[in-house]
């Protein structure tokens, strides 16, 4: 078990809503094991730097640097080589955000676990591995018709060797030749769904995922609903109808908990999301979905991040 860390899930459940509310955590950030510019060993150096109590690495589709991140902290979180400003370590929790088909468009489940390397969802990751690569070659091909001259070598120079790499690294290369002014412009431009380069990607179901998350001893959380306009109005009455009814319904496919304080959404729809959330008795997760820039997500939280306004209402 992680050190320190509640050991079982229902326990960690409970640990992630009180303290996602309460703040100063951050439970969705990437690292250069996928998409993120920072290292583990950096972004452990950051949390460290942001006073964080606690954080998870939600790497797409890998938990390749949950151990890295382990490694750098030591034997566990108890016993970290850095301490924040209160003197205590930052507790870590092992993650993953997996992108998987709902009603025929891509959603991001997130998996939070209290083992680092659970049982048993290897094969899953390996799939979803080989996906992305043949949809990566596809955009590749793409590109190069349209004239640019990439390839999946150069994907490789903005990650590690272990990096699994995607549509972000595309978008560097773009913006590193002078195609486009920045990543959020390549998405914009090219890379983004119904652009020229876009290219969908093999994605297994959400229920599937639900599956091989609890089937491996996690938590099966929706990584930021209101990007995929879930929260429509938040003043509107109707929002909340419309939400409790999805989400009732995601809940019974095994959804566990929903990230109500993502990095972008706004105070009306954290506060549309918390209160879905209680009413269904789901947990309430924060993530600041943090990639290490600053063109295209938000900046990690730090320990004066505080979600409690946002749930007075809410419970």
């Amino acid at each position: 078990m992680v050190a320190s860390l509640p050991h079982d899930r229902d326990r960690l459940a409970a640990f992630l809503d009180t303290t996602s509310v309460r703040g100063g955590v951050d439970y969705h950030i990437h690292s250069t094991y996928s998409d993120g510019a920072l290292t583990p060993g950096e972004l452990v150096a950051h949390v460290i730097e942001n006073d964080l109590s606690a954080f998870a690495l939600t790497d797409h589709d890998t938990m390749a640097g949950v151990g890295e991140v382990l490694g750098i902290l030591g034997s566990g979180p108890s016993s970290a080589r850095g301490e924040g400003a209160d003197g205590s370590s930052p507790l870590f929790v092992p993650g993953v955000e997996i992108s998987v088909m709902l009603d025929n468009r891509e959603i991001h489940v997130l998996g939070y676990f209290t083992e680092p390397d659970p049982g048993g969802i290897a094969d899953y990751f390996a799939d979803q591995a080989k996906n992305r690569e043949r949809r990566n070659l596809a955009m590749i091909e793409k590109l190069r018709t349209l004239g640019y001259d990439i390839s999946m070598d150069d994907l490789m120079l903005y990650g590690k060797e272990k990096t699994l790499p995607g549509r972000v690294h595309m978008a560097l290369w773009l913006v590193d030749h002078g195609v486009c002014r920045s990543v959020s412009g390549a998405f914009q431009q090219l890379l983004g769904e119904g652009k020229p380069a876009f290219v969908h990607r093999t994605r297994r179901s959400i229920e599937e995922a639900f599956h091989e998350i609890d089937r491996a001893g996690g938590l099966s959380v929706i990584a930021h609903p209101q990007q995929y306009g879930w929260t429509g109005n938040p003043d509107d009455p109707s929002a909340f109808k419309k939400l409790y009814s999805r989400f009732e319904y995601l809940a019974k496919l095994g959804l566990r908990g929903i990230e109500c304080f993502h990095g972008k959404a706004g105070p009306e729809e954290m506060r549309l999301l918390a209160g879905v959330a209680s009413e269904l008795g789901l947990i309430r997760t924060a993530g600041s979905d943090f990639h290490g820039r600053s063109d295209h997500h938000a900046p990690m939280y730090d320990g004066k991040t505080s979600f409690s306004p946002f749930v007075s209402a809410a419970g």
